[in-house]
């Protein structure tokens, strides 16, 4: 997958010129040219995203006069037995120590995907999670991996009225699954366009393949890598493998693809905001207004809302330090009105589904979901709740029948259902 999305940009002027999607921003061939404002600046000067404090705060109060919305949170997959100083350096364990900061060696932790539904019924997803199973479970510790399409109709949700998905940005576990929403319009920012075509292309010559966009191919040889080796897990870059890649191409291609620059309003209540390197070079926040105040989406920038709530940095391997607390405080001054950091949603929280992240205590597992689990936010517009009635002491199928039709609490302990229950659906490994 050597196509360049630069210079798929410059195809999607013509189809944004031709073609708008109702409140686009229509590209033109200028906006990429050598000779734009961005050109004649030196080639290490690059947008930064930045909002100002009073920004922030129209935004925050012309949104609480918006529509409201409904939101939930579903487990895509999870991580299993990572280092929690590899996670959070701030966290990092040290042996025999008492204090609660660093006596935890590893850590689960899921990617989730954020479901917002509007008054009408439509949705809009944030995030899309994974998709690419032997990326999962040959090339990652992983575990309970479901397909969101059926995750959304076991928590009673139609797939099909998904319209839009706003990912925060384009790595395999938070773009995986766009091809199963054929009609919905993709948001991303042209920064993460342009980090994707540079990093899918960048050369080798000095750094012996340590700067690469995927760790399934030796970039030096053509072979493949793994499983389960992670040849470069750690690396600036390292994100992009073919199948998601072209999952984003494909929207581009298809006139499926909003184009932004910055903050952009996709609807009253609902508003883009940049956090350009807060993990990657396009990463974006996604604002909703709803009935318990301004929630912000924030995939991977917000890693942990541990961090957000401490001020510590997570997930960091790509990430400017500096532009992710500025996102923190994005998070910070939007929902100033209400629960503040509390209200800021957290791509990789290890205590999601749990009363211990208190915005995801109202949760459940999914029914014939592979140990995968929801979490209802918050409602709005006469939505009735999609949690189990006997959620606290009642039973559900917890895998279909063809990976055993095992039956266990609606809350069960997630360690125990990772250990006894969850299954590696069958797959064929092809990077």
């Amino acid at each position: 997958m050597k196509t360049k999305l630069t210079r798929l940009l410059g195809a999607i002027a013509i189809v944004a010129i031709i073609g708008a999607l109702p409140g686009g921003i229509a590209l033109s061939a200028d906006d990429l040219s050598q000779n734009s404002l961005n050109s004649l600046l030196p080639p290490q000067t690059l947008p930064q995203g930045f909002e100002s404090t009073g920004q922030l705060l129209r935004d925050q109060q012309e949104a609480t006069n918006a529509p409201l919305y409904s939101a939930w949170l579903v487990e895509s997959s999870r991580f299993v037995n990572q280092a929690f100083g590899g996670f959070m350096p701030d966290r990092a364990f040290i042996p025999g120590s008492t204090d609660p900061r660093h006596d935890i060696p590893l850590i689960d932790f899921p990617a989730n995907v954020g479901i917002i539904k509007a008054k009408n019924g439509k949705i809009t997803l944030y995030d899309s999670g994974w998709k690419q199973l032997e990326y999962i479970f040959d090339w990652n510790t992983s575990c309970c991996w479901w397909d969101l399409r059926k995750q959304m109709k076991s928590i009673g949700l139609d797939p099909d009225d998904v319209i839009r998905i706003v990912i925060g940005h384009g790595h395999w576990d938070h773009a995986g699954q766009l091809d199963s929403f054929p009609n919905a319009v993709l948001y991303i920012q042209q920064e993460e366009l342009k980090q994707i075509d540079f990093f899918t292309n960048y050369p080798v010559e000095f750094n012996q393949g340590h700067i690469r966009a995927v760790n399934t191919v030796d970039p030096l040889t053509g072979a493949q890598v793994g499983p389960p080796q992670q040849a470069c897990a750690r690396t600036p870059v390292c994100g992009y493998p073919p199948q998601t890649v072209a999952e984003i191409e494909g929207k581009v291609l298809a006139g499926k693809a909003q184009i932004i620059n910055g903050r952009y309003r996709i609807a009253p209540g609902l508003i883009i905001h940049p956090a350009f390197r807060g993990h990657t070079y396009g990463s974006q926040l996604l604002q909703v207004n709803t009935a318990r105040g301004q929630l912000v989406f924030g995939s991977d920038t917000y890693s942990s809302w541990e961090g957000i709530r401490d001020w510590n940095v997570a997930n960091i391997q790509q990430t400017d330090t500096i532009q992710q607390f500025l996102a923190y405080e994005k998070c910070y001054v939007l929902t100033s009105n209400s629960d503040s950091f509390n209200n800021c949603l957290a791509a990789h929280e290890r205590l999601s589904y749990s009363d211990d992240y208190p915005i995801t205590s109202n949760w459940w597992t999914i029914t014939d979901g592979n140990c995968s689990r929801a979490a209802e936010l918050t409602l709005a517009n006469g939505e009735k709740t999609h949690v189990p009635a006997d959620v606290t002491t009642g039973t559900t199928r917890i895998t279909i029948p063809a990976l055993g039709g095992a039956f266990g609490p609606w809350r069960i302990d997630p360690v125990v259902c990772k250990d006894t229950i969850s299954m590696v659906p069958p797959h064929t490994v092809m990077p």
